[in-house]
C-alpha cells in the first residue's frame, strides 16, 4: 500500500522546494531534495552594466543579505581593477558586515528557528508564553538595522558603500549613539548565546568538511579558504576546486568540492576560526564544538556571532576616528575579479569579467546556499532512518528543523518545503 502527501509550504524559512521521500517496507527507497525557486536573472541582468552600478543592483538579490552582497560585489570589482581602499573604509565595511550578519542571524533564530524548540508554529504564537524571547529577537534585529543605517545610509540595499570607498560618511553624534545602543545591548547577546546553547537539539551528528575564509578579520577576511587539517586554497581558485552544476527536476544550483558535500556558515567559522575570536567567544565556543558535527550547532554558532559581532563594532567605534577621504580613483580596464566575504550563511563569490570602457561581460555569483544544499540532503538520508517510527507530522517537523538549521535562503520569500511522500 502506498501513500502519498502533498503539502503545499511549511512556513520558517527562505525559499520554495520539495522534498520527495519514497519508503519501502520501512526503508528509504528515495529522498531528493529539488528546489523549484522561480529563475531571478541576476547574472544575466549584470552583463551590459557599468561597474558602478553592479554592488547596486546585485544587493536587490536578497532583502536578507543585501550587506554581504554590496560588499563582495565591491570587492570583486575592484580587484579587476587593481586598486586597494583605505583602512577606514575597511573597518566601515566591517561594520556593515557585521550589521547585516545580526539583521539575519536574529530574524533566523528567534522567529524562524526558536518557536520548533519552545513548541510553537510561530513566533506569534511562541509571545503568548514567551515575551521575553520575542522582544530580545526583536531589539537584536534593530541594533543590526541601526548599524547597517548609520553606515550604509538605509537598513537595506547600503547606498553610501560605493567602489572605491563611501560617498557619505556618518556624522560623529550618530556614531557615539550607534556605540551607546551596541553597550546597552550586552546583555541581550549574552542570553542569546546561553539560550541557544542550552536547547535540546536532536541527536544526529554526520562527519563533514567545513570551509571558511580566512586572511584578514574573523568578519571581513576574504584571502583563502580554509578546513581543518586540508591545505588551504585561494579565493581567487576557488572555482578549480567548488564546482557548481544543476540537478534535473531542480532550479537552484548544488555545490560540491572534490565530488563531496561541505558546509559552511557560523558553525564553520567557529570550527575553522575560533583562535580569531574574543577570548569570551572562545569560551563559548567550547561549549558547541565537542558536538560540531552536528548541523543543529550552527544555531548556537550563529549566537555566538551575534555577540562577537557586537564586541567588534564596539571595539571598532571605541577606536574609530573618521576622517574626510576622496575615493580611490577608478580607471576601468579589461578584466576579471573575485570578491569574497563571510556571509550570515557562509561563504559567498562573486566574480565579474569587464571590458576596457567598465562594462560587466561576464557575472557568476555563488551563494552559501547553494554550496550547504548537498549537505542538506546528506544529512535528511542519514537522519530519516532514526524517526521513521515516528508519526508523519512528527517526521515532517524533524526534517524541517534539520533543514532550517542551515538556515537556507533560497529566495527572499518564506516557504519552503513541498512533501512528496510514498510509503507501502
Amino acid at each position: 500500500m502506498s501513500k502519498i502527501i502533498d503539502l503545499d509550504y511549511v512556513t520558517k524559512i527562505e525559499g520554495h522546494a520539495r522534498l520527495f521521500i519514497k519508503i519501502d517496507k520501512g526503508k528509504i527507497k528515495k529522498c531528493n531534495l529539488q528546489l523549484f525557486e522561480g529563475s531571478r536573472f541576476f547574472e544575466g541582468i549584470l552583463k551590459g552594466k557599468l561597474y558602478n552600478d553592479i554592488s547596486h543592483i546585485s544587493s536587490r538579490i536578497c532583502g536578507i543579505c543585501s550587506v554581504v552582497h554590496t560588499i563582495t560585489a565591491l570587492k570583486a570589482i575592484e580587484n579587476a581593477f587593481k586598486v586597494g581602499v583605505s583602512e577606514q573604509t575597511k573597518l566601515l565595511r566591517e561594520l556593515l558586515l557585521i550589521g547585516g550578519l545580526i539583521q539575519s542571524h536574529s530574524l533566523h533564530l528567534y522567529f524562524l528557528a526558536l518557536p520548533d524548540y519552545r513548541g510553537f508554529s510561530s513566533a506569534l504564537e511562541m509571545a503568548s508564553k514567551h515575551r521575553e524571547d520575542v522582544v530580545r529577537g526583536l531589539e537584536l534585529k534593530k541594533i543590526g538595522n541601526q548599524i547597517v543605517r548609520v553606515i550604509g545610509g538605509r537598513d537595506i540595499h547600503p547606498i553610501a558603500a560605493v567602489v572605491g570607498g563611501f560617498s557619505r560618511l556618518p556624522k560623529q553624534k550618530e556614531l557615539d549613539e550607534l556605540l551607546d545602543s551596541l553597550k546597552k545591548i550586552r546583555k541581550n547577546t549574552e542570553e542569546t548565546v546561553n539560550l541557544f546553547c542550552s536547547l535540546k537539539y536532536p541527536d544526529h551528528k554526520k562527519y563533514t568538511e567545513y570551509f571558511a575564509l580566512q586572511g584578514n578579520s574573523y568578519f571581513n577576511s576574504d584571502k583563502i579558504i580554509s578546513c581543518v587539517g586540508q591545505k588551504c586554497v585561494p579565493t581567487t581558485d576557488y572555482e578549480k576546486h567548488f564546482r557548481e552544476y544543476f540537478k534535473e527536476g531542480s532550479t537552484a544550483e548544488f555545490a560540491t568540492k572534490d565530488g563531496k558535500s561541505y558546509m559552511v556558515g557560523a558553525l564553520a567559522r567557529i570550527v575553522n576560526n575560533q583562535s580569531m575570536l574574543s577570548a569570551k567567544s572562545r569560551k563559548y565556543a567550547q561549549k558547541i564544538l565537542d558536538k560540531k558535527f552536528s548541523p543543529y550547532m550552527n544555531n548556537a554558532a550563529q549566537a555566538i556571532e551575534i555577540f562577537e559581532g557586537v564586541e567588534r563594532c564596539i571595539d571598532i567605534l571605541e577606536k574609530l576616528k573618521l576622517k574626510k577621504e576622496e575615493l580611490t580613483k577608478i580607471i576601468p580596464k579589461a578584466g576579471s575579479g573575485i570578491g569574497t566575504s563571510e556571509a550570515p550563511r557562509g561563504i559567498l563569490f562573486h566574480h565579474y569579467m569587464f571590458d576596457e570602457n567598465g562594462v560587466c561581460t561576464m557575472a557568476n555569483i555563488t551563494t552559501p546556499t547553494t554550496q550547504n544544499l548537498e549537505n542538506i540532503g546528506d544529512n535528511i538520508r542519514l537522519f530519516l532512518p532514526k524517526i521513521l517510527d515516528k508519526s508523519k507530522e512528527e517526521i515532517q517537523l524533524k526534517v524541517e528543523e534539520l533543514i532550517r538549521a542551515y538556515d537556507p535562503c533560497i529566495s527572499c520569500s518564506t516557504h519552503f518545503l513541498e512533501i512528496n511522500w510514498e510509503q507501502s
